[in-house]
């Protein structure tokens, strides 16, 4: 079985620790496990001879920094999940009654922490000038597949792994769970403690690059679609099949309950008539006066390209009134979607109906969110011919109308023409995953670097996770 590796607790290869009768009877047995996909984070279980309510506290040893877990049910059978460990450490504990001031009923007793597997990538701190407690949210795209949490110091903290490679979307759901594809067509929402909450299989309906949830707790995903034409005009075949994007919507039961079809809304013969992917005549003026030339992803009028990845959906975000934006990457364009009538209601970006500036251009963009009220924040890769930079674009959109907040420019140096993404933290930060150059990025807002790690890894994303204790 190539996943579902992390559900099954009889695998465990473990450390057991078993004491029997040792604590003045309150405690009957104490076990340790050691879960095969995350060797951070130990299992903790034992019996009470009458029914009490408990909590460990924990700490590693000969320091001062001590960790509670979270207390148990009044009961006689005890479990405690202990994550965020550090490697290769010797961990103290304390068993407490939380109902009697919480009095310790256990001696100090011990556990140790294996090594990181070799399979887990290593970091490097390259700057430092800014501290903060939350956690990145990274996965690789190797075989096995890991996701990871990394501290301020770039030290992964948490990890679990599957047999294969895992697909890039997934997406953090607060307080502590995740949701996360394994196959095109089955995703899972699992907390951090490897517990999961469901399984979802979509069948026939394959989704990619994202998954996330709407304010009624849905899960959102992109989805491919199909349409038949006859392309012999354009040199290709009179049955041939064009590949777009969709939208899907299921509830936590694995309901399919909306769907919406690019081809519903949107014709792809004028692009191949016109090039409609191309610049506008007014542009390409001001372009060429700058002496610059189109090529590359803007040539899409290559039969074979259309009909393999006519849209490149590969994000979607979900706005203030619930309803959707999906990031069009080979249009260069944000659509907003009506949640419920599937209506486009605007086109922003390269020859779309919103009135925005060239400067406000963005090129092959990713990782489109939802800031607060009207804001929205988006990663804009840049392109080769045009701008040979990446940034993060923070704009309003009120009544269909664009609004620059600000731009914030990476250096040319960290340049990501592919993949890739930005996120504000603590209110006034930004976190960039410079996928291409295998580089996490912290600056302010004025795009002055503060923190910055290098990986083994292009990640596509970085996904910040503040006050998860």
């Amino acid at each position: 079985m190539r996943i579902l590796f992390f559900f099954v607790f009889i695998l465990f290869s473990c450390s057991n620790l078993k004491e029997t009768n040792k604590f003045k009877n309150e405690i009957d047995s104490i076990n340790i496990i050691t879960p095969p996909y995350n060797l951070l984070q130990k299992n903790i279980s034992f019996k009470t001879t009458s029914e009490t309510s408990s909590f460990i506290s924990y700490w590693i040893k000969n320091t001062n920094s001590v960790k509670h877990s979270d207390a148990s049910k009044r009961d006689l059978i005890h479990n405690f999940s202990l994550i965020f460990l550090r490697p290769q450490q010797e961990y103290q504990y304390l068993i407490h009654n939380s109902n009697e001031d919480s009095l310790a009923i256990s001696d100090t007793l011990s556990f140790f922490t294996d090594k990181l597997p070799e399979y887990i990538p290593n970091f490097t701190l390259e700057k430092n000038d800014f501290e903060f407690d939350g956690l990145i949210f990274l996965r690789t795209p190797s075989k096995p597949g890991v996701q990871l949490l990394i501290d301020n110091r770039g030290r992964v903290v948490w990890f679990q792994k599957s047999d294969d490679n895992l697909p890039r979307f997934y997406d953090f759901v607060p307080p502590d769970s995740y949701l996360s594809s394994y196959e095109p067509n089955i995703f899972y929402e699992i907390n951090f403690y490897g517990d999961t909450i469901y399984k979802i299989d979509t069948k026939d309906k394959s989704i990619h690059h994202e998954l996330t949830k709407d304010k009624n707790n849905n899960i959102i995903g992109l989805s491919y679609a199909y349409k038949e034409f006859d392309l012999r005009p354009y040199g290709g075949r009179p049955r041939d099949v064009i590949k777009g994007d969709g939208i899907v919507v299921y509830d936590s039961l694995g309901n399919l309950i909306w769907e919406w079809n690019i081809f519903d809304h949107e014709d792809p013969i004028p692009y191949l008539k016109d090039n409609r992917m191309t610049l506008t005549l007014r542009d390409r003026r001001k372009l060429d006066s700058l002496k610059i030339k189109p090529r590359g992803i803007f040539n899409r009028d290559d039969i074979q390209m259309t009909r393999d990845d006519w849209s490149h959906g590969n994000a979607i975000g979900i706005t203030q009134d619930n309803n959707y934006i999906v990031s069009f990457r080979n249009f260069h364009q944000l659509w907003k979607i009506d949640s419920k009538s599937g209506k486009v209601i605007w086109k922003l970006g390269l020859n779309g109906n919103v009135k925005i500036d060239l400067d406000n251009y963005f090129y092959a963009q990713h990782a489109i969110h939802h800031v607060k009220g009207n804001t929205l924040l988006l990663f804009d890769n840049g392109h080769r011919d045009f701008r040979i930079s990446s940034r993060a674009l923070m704009f309003r959109m009120i009544d269909g109308e664009f609004s620059l907040i600000k731009s914030i420019y990476l250096p040319k140096e960290l340049y990501t023409y592919k993949q890739g993404s930005v996120y504000l933290i603590e209110n006034d930060k930004l976190l960039f995953s410079c996928s291409v150059k295998r580089e996490l990025v912290i600056t302010n807002l004025e795009g002055k670097i503060l923190w910055q790690l290098a990986g083994e890894h292009a990640f596509y994303r970085a996904n910040y996770i503040d006050n998860f204790n």
